[in-house]
């Protein structure tokens, strides 16, 4: 009986554990059935890719496809007005546009969390840190930056030695 009881108990703790993590879990799903609802999430997905948006970091050539998936889903929805109105092949062509767009918009949400375990500079005790992709790239945006300006402060003039032989930097006049 206390085996019974001991075992019903840890299955209620595990079951509630893994309940909470899907309720702390951000990503909603969309029930896009109808061409109406695919309209609206279609909209919502087109704003969140503009600046400031979750999905600002989609380049411009992914963009293009996203565009095109989407408005094809778009014609697709116009035809027979919603997914249980087409038949298999037009199933088949909105799921393959829907990969495509979630395939992009997943590796671009500035939203995703990205944790990493590295032994950090003069250690050899790995640790693991998480950050966004949105704060991924801004570190990345950042550093090319701070080092493309180090790069222009440097010289302020350029002479090139009298036998071709290479250029001399001159710094603030000096040789």
């Amino acid at each position: 009986m206390k085996v019974w009881c001991a075992a019903a108990v840890a299955a209620a703790i595990a079951l509630s554990g893994a309940a909470g993590a899907k309720e702390n879990y951000k990503e909603k799903a969309f029930n896009a059935d109808t061409r109406d609802k695919f309209e609206a999430v279609a909209a919502n997905v087109r704003e969140e890719m503009e600046d400031g948006g979750r999905y600002q970091y989609v380049k411009p050539d992914e963009r293009k496809k996203i565009d095109a998936a989407l408005s094809e889903m778009s014609a697709l929805f116009a035809e027979t007005g919603s997914v249980q109105a087409m038949d298999e092949d037009t199933k088949i062509k909105l799921f393959n546009d829907q990969e495509i767009v979630n395939s992009i918009l997943q590796r671009r949400d500035g939203d995703r969390v990205i944790c990493k375990k590295q032994a950090p500079v003069g250690s050899h005790i790995p640790i693991t840190t998480c950050h966004t992709y949105a704060q991924e790239v801004e570190a990345r945006e950042g550093a090319r930056n701070q080092m493309s300006s180090w790069g222009q402060g440097a010289c302020s003039a350029v002479s090139v030695n009298s036998n071709n032989r290479g250029q001399q930097c001159l710094m603030h006049g000096n040789p």
